[in-house]
């Protein structure tokens, strides 16, 4: 048997034999040293994906999602006015500007900008290997906001208010905003928008709905959703599970709110599809989708997605399937959404985890923060306004 100790083989490099032995160790050492280096290469970009991480999860940690908090949202309910509202949410760590004059719409709007801002300003402080999924989620609202305009437009509303209420943000600039309120209508609207980087889909959607305001505004919550979808899937496979599925749930959740409502109305199966994301689902995908999609009933559609974690929240809600209680129905889809991104939240913890769930967390801080200023202004009672809130469940 060929000895390949150590000192054989020095024995045999001073001696300038073995020759093939020699080879077969030095090839051994070169095999033994990639896999050592293919194995660590793996920890390697973990431990970079930790530190690149650190500091912005250490910050939305620190800031948090107090308006899905029951206990905080509970003190801020209690509000007597709008000024004193503002105030209840700089206290649990919403700086809201202080403004003089306040009606319900001004708060909205107050909301709505600070909302853009906050996401803004989160977009250009995560690690570059995803900001380009929060830079499509921006966009996202910004577009919706363009498209707020245009159905504003189509509506015959003045320029002046269009302009008063619309809220700048990233590429919709106010100078953007001025020149869009101020087009002859919603098509010289379109136009002018065209050069911005969310032109394209709105006029793609304005044209697939034939100018009607509420098809236009559903098909493109449906085309920006699908952008979402893309970008969540270009993150680097190593971080890409949580966002493919924030994204794919969000996908699922649109669909499911669709298919309901169109049960409930009566809407005829074709014409329902039109408002239907046929990629990027999570759970509700392949045969389940199909199926989901044939539901003749909401019970056949609850049914339609079982074993999935949006029918154990819809099925807490009987008496909502069997009345057709849509608003029920959607604000479990809200809670289930809420739960699963806490869920990924600790998941992957250090990574992007908090991130994800204080981006999503946010836009329910924001429904809710909506909803309270609208209670208070219509001088509704606290019970009341926590109706129509979206909070997170207390861990027991």
């Amino acid at each position: 048997m060929t000895d390949l100790s150590l000192s054989s083989i020095f024995s045999d490099l001073l001696s300038g034999e073995g020759a093939t032995t020699l080879l077969v160790a030095a090839l051994s050492i070169s095999i033994l040293v990639g896999l050592m280096l293919a194995a660590s290469a793996g920890y390697f970009r973990i431990i970079l994906n930790i530190a690149a991480f650190a500091r912005p999860d250490a910050r939305v940690r620190a800031i948090g999602n107090p308006m899905v908090d029951p206990v905080k949202v509970a003190a801020v309910r209690e509000a007597h006015n709008l000024h004193d509202l503002f105030d209840r949410f700089r206290s649990v760590g919403h700086p809201l500007p202080t403004a003089g004059e306040m009606n319900s719409e001004i708060a909205e709007q107050a909301i709505r900008s600070y909302y853009y801002g906050k996401v803004m300003s989160l977009s250009e402080n995560v690690p570059d290997g995803v900001c380009h999924f929060f830079a499509i989620y921006g966009e996202m609202l910004v577009s919706r906001e363009a498209a707020w305009i245009i159905m504003g437009k189509a509506r015959d509303v003045s320029p002046a208010d269009l302009e008063m209420q619309a809220s700048p943000a990233g590429p919709l600039t106010p100078e953007v905003i001025r020149k869009a309120v101020h087009a002859g209508g919603p098509e010289d609207a379109l136009s002018r928008l065209r050069q911005t980087s969310f032109g394209t889909v709105l006029t793609t959607a304005y044209h697939e709905a034939a100018g009607d305001p509420a098809q236009f505004s559903v098909i493109v919550q449906a085309k920006l959703l699908e952008n979402l979808s893309l970008a969540a899937r270009s993150v680097d496979i190593s971080l890409s599970p949580p966002f493919t599925e924030i994204a794919g749930r969000m996908v699922d959740t649109a669909n499911i709110r669709a298919l309901s409502r169109a049960l409930s109305f009566g809407t005829g199966r074709e014409e329902a599809g039109r408002h239907l994301i046929f990629d990027g689902g999570f759970e509700l995908t392949g045969d389940r989708f199909e199926h989901a999609r044939r539901a003749g009933s909401l019970p056949d559609l609850i049914q339609a997605l079982a074993g999935t974690q949006y029918e154990s929240y819809l099925s807490r809600n009987p008496e909502a399937v069997r009345d057709e209680n849509i608003p029920v129905l959607e604000a479990a889809l809200d809670q289930c959404m809420l739960d699963a991104v806490r869920g990924l939240s600790n998941q992957y913890h250090l990574e992007s985890g908090p991130l994800l769930r204080y981006l999503v967390a946010l836009g329910y801080e924001v429904q809710n923060m909506q909803a309270i200023a609208g209670g208070v202004a219509a001088s509704l009672s606290p019970d009341e306004i926590e109706r129509e809130l979206v909070l997170e469940e207390t861990e027991e």
